[in-house]
């Protein structure tokens, strides 16, 4: 799907309103990277091939050794494995990073013990996925989480919860279904001198002129309990 933002608006304009991405990217720039310095072991834990890879050049800029596991063999993947049998010894990496996976695996819990297993003592794991999402990635798509859900799968692998972040309120969640309306119109059978229009109105309605105001009314919901999802930061205790 092309992004008529990616072609007008700066880009840091243009990162801010992927509603779906943006909280978690700039948790990771936030809490993760400034713990990041030569010397320390980075796991990307389901890190995705190299387009994926968002924040790829943020952790190679802060000297720090990066390793990258997936399921799937690709350029920019390290290891290939199972996230929930990472292939490597206990105590082996300072931070974990884990984002947008845990709700593709078949055993959240298992996996979760995993990661905390591969961390050193003291070692951060910083976490994100959803709690409202469309179905994506079929049919590895099984579970969508609370932050309840989330704490008691930390505390039982052993992780201290130090902070957890919602990924925007109720207006970010509303603004990014009505932006899925693009891709509802998009995979619907209809005639193409109708669709290309519809496509095209709904990009510039749901993609910016409601979306904008929505994530500046998202400000005032300080307690979120309809939200995309969630970010995680737990220490190996």
């Amino acid at each position: 799907m092309i992004s008529l933002g990616r072609l007008f608006l700066p880009r840091r304009w243009h990162e801010r309103l992927q509603v779906d991405r943006y909280p978690i990217l700039d948790f990771i720039r936030r809490e993760a990277i400034p713990l990041m310095k030569p010397g320390l072991k980075v796991l990307d834990a389901g890190s995705g091939r190299l387009p994926e890879q968002t924040l790829r050049s943020d952790i190679l800029a802060t000297g720090a050794t990066l390793h990258t596991l997936d399921f799937c063999a690709g350029e920019g993947v390290d290891f290939v494995g199972d996230v929930s049998a990472l292939p490597f010894e206990a105590d082996s990496y300072d931070i974990v990073l884990s984002t947008q996976v845990l709700e593709h695996v078949q055993d959240p819990e298992r996996v979760c013990a995993e990661m905390a297993r591969v961390l050193k003592p003291g070692g951060h794991l910083f976490l994100t996925t959803p709690q409202s999402s469309p179905i994506h990635n079929e049919p590895w798509n099984y579970f969508n989480f609370t932050h309840y859900g989330l704490t008691l799968l930390f505390e039982k692998a052993g992780l201290q919860v130090v902070q957890k972040q919602a990924q925007g309120g109720h207006f970010a969640l509303l603004a990014f279904e009505l932006h899925w309306t693009v891709r509802f119109l998009q995979t619907q059978p209809l005639p193409a001198l109708l669709k290309a229009p519809l496509v095209f109105l709904a990009k510039i309605l749901f993609g910016f002129v409601l979306k904008v105001p929505l994530l500046w009314l998202d400000r005032w919901d300080t307690q979120p309990l309809n939200t995309l999802g969630w970010n995680f930061q737990g220490i190996k205790k």
